[in-house]
């Protein structure tokens, strides 16, 4: 096994997981430095072991305060709950990896807070369970649990964000977390990753099936996913985050990835399963989405479009296509403080429009983060600001009548005309 093997492994694992694991048992200008400056050396680490176990442990840890103000739909119907606030913990990650021979490589990571996947706070959820098995340099196979590579926007951790956290887009479309096999190839200029795994669930849940069993009511009877990526100028090591120091180069990245999925013409108890209601026999689901990345000397900028089609055979047939689109960048005005914005939006099929109501489902985001260590994102405090613009009674309906979506990953509660949401968050990972 060479070397490049070895780090073919690595690049595979943190690709797949979105993950970049850390250095440890160094002191803290070390391990900021390994941790982002050089990504390539960052990954090796994913693999590298510094002690006889050969384990690496890492923890990211995310502390908020959130302001929520709503302007209700009819007078009344919020009661004392159109400003909520409050303290949370949205997401404190433990992340184990290591070698399990010179080919195979595996990551394990646990989540205790309440923005993945739905789960109660403070429980443990197994987010990741995956080994990487190195074919040659360029090549891998990877198996077990993971994070489904599709979203560009989703393919960040959560402390590569440029925000608080990602877009109510990036929820609505995200595929998440799930279990199967994949081939990934990883060189100079491109990347693929294919995978044959059990889906997502459409549209409650949050997209999870992570950790289910082949059984399980919202587990698709077949599921492919793949994705493309092109580099074409700068390193890869880069674009690992949504961000781009001082100093460093102009890089641009193009991607594009595909999802398909099917369920329910097996484990189909005819009451209901995932989220189809009962006397549905079965639903298709097609994702589609393209990319780019842009980085230079200071400033960032990304965007993303995305679409799903949904066909759902029952006894009245039902088939609609959803789009969105996200725009973001941002640019540093000292070594330490960064400027950010973001546009984002959902745009719904008229299939899913309540009469009189918004078929747009649109939000804004501006905010700073603060660096305590220069190019590094293992400490950093996050303020920022969303602007839901529209009325959530579609979301709201789409989402089980609950509010718009998971409002431990953005904040926005729903049942409203218009929302506004104070995030203040502090990062922290060693």
């Amino acid at each position: 096994m060479t070397e490049k093997n070895f780090t073919c492994a690595a690049l595979m694992l943190s690709a797949m997981s979105g993950l970049a694991m850390g250095q440890s048992g160094l002191d803290l200008d070390r391990a900021y430095a390994s941790q982002l400056r050089s990504d390539a050396e960052t990954r090796s680490s994913l693999l590298g072991s510094s002690n006889d176990a050969n384990v690496d442990i890492e923890v990211m840890t995310q502390f908020r305060y959130m302001y929520n103000s709503r302007d209700e739909q009819t007078a009344g119907a919020l009661g004392d709950n159109e400003e909520t606030m409050g303290f949370d913990t949205p997401r404190t990650q433990v992340r184990v990896s290591g070698s399990v021979t010179d080919d195979i490589s595996a990551l394990v990571v646990f989540d205790f807070g309440a923005a993945e996947n739905g789960t109660t706070q403070g429980t443990a959820n197994l987010l990741v369970a995956q080994a990487a098995w190195s074919l040659n340099e360029n090549w891998a196979m990877l198996f077990g649990q993971w994070h489904v590579p599709v979203m560009g926007s989703e393919n960040f951790a959560p402390e590569h964000t440029l925000a608080v956290d990602k877009s109510f887009t990036n929820e609505f479309f995200n595929v998440g977390y799930s279990q199967g096999v994949a081939f990934a190839y990883a060189g100079d200029q491109f990347k693929f990753v294919g995978a044959l795994c059990d889906g997502a669930e459409y549209i409650t849940n949050y997209s999870s099936v992570s950790n289910s069993a082949y059984n399980a009511a919202g587990e698709a009877d077949l599921s492919l996913t793949g994705r493309f990526d092109w580099l074409i100028e700068g390193t890869w090591d880069q674009f690992a985050d949504a961000t781009s120091w001082r100093g460093s180069n102009y890089g641009i990245k193009l991607g594009a990835a595909a999802h398909w999925q099917t369920q329910g013409d097996t484990n189909n108890t005819g009451a209901g399963f995932g989220n189809l209601p009962a006397g549905h026999d079965s639903t298709e689901v097609t994702l589609w989405t393209v990319d780019a990345q842009v980085e230079g000397d200071g400033w960032n900028a990304f965007a993303q479009y995305v679409g799903h089609d949904v066909d759902i055979e029952a006894t009245t047939n039902v088939n609609y296509t959803n789009h969105g689109f996200i725009a973001q960048g941002g640019m540093f005005v000292s070594d330490q403080v960064e400027l950010f914005g973001r546009y984002d939006i959902v745009m719904l099929d008229d299939v899913l429009v309540a009469a009189g109501t918004d078929d747009n489902y649109q939000s804004i985001t501006a905010g700073m983060n603060y660096y305590f260590v220069p190019e590094s994102h293992a400490a950093k405090f996050t303020l920022d600001a969303v602007f839901a613009i529209d009325e959530s009674t579609n979301m709201d309906l789409l989402f089980g009548g609950g509010g718009a979506n998971d409002p431990s990953a953005t904040g926005l509660l729903g049942l409203s005309d218009s929302e506004f949401v104070l995030r203040g968050q502090l990062t922290l990972v060693f």
